[in-house]
């Protein structure tokens, strides 16, 4: 069973988008980090310690960030499996019903 070359283009782009969108928002802030950590040298007491709560919540940003791409993964990959064993049994299902002929429909669509 194939998918619509449409849906397969829209969904890999939907996950690219938002895999470029959380990389460059971890880029820009680990790039303002650099920058911060180069003129914080040069600060006052008051800028170091907000510099240093700062970083405290950069870091916690950063592992929620990684946790939440393996388990979005995690998640994903599971209900990938799931789906396929569905399809995968109902396919089975229409062979046997069908003595493996097939009906002339692609993925529950109508004839082609």
């Amino acid at each position: 069973m194939t998918q619509p070359a449409g849906q397969k283009s829209q969904e890999s782009t939907v996950a690219k988008d938002v895999s470029e969108e959380i990389g460059s928002l971890k880029n820009e802030i680990q790039g303002l980090s650099k920058d911060i950590q180069e003129r914080i040298n040069k600060a006052g007491d008051e800028a170091k310690k907000t510099w240093s709560n700062l970083q405290e919540e950069r870091k916690r940003f950063m592992d929620r960030v990684e946790q939440a791409a393996e388990e979005t993964k995690a998640d994903l990959r599971q209900a990938g499996s799931d789906l396929k064993r569905r399809l995968k049994g109902l396919q089975q299902e229409l062979q046997q019903s069908g003595k493996g002929q097939t009906t002339g429909t692609k993925s529950g669509g109508s004839p082609s």
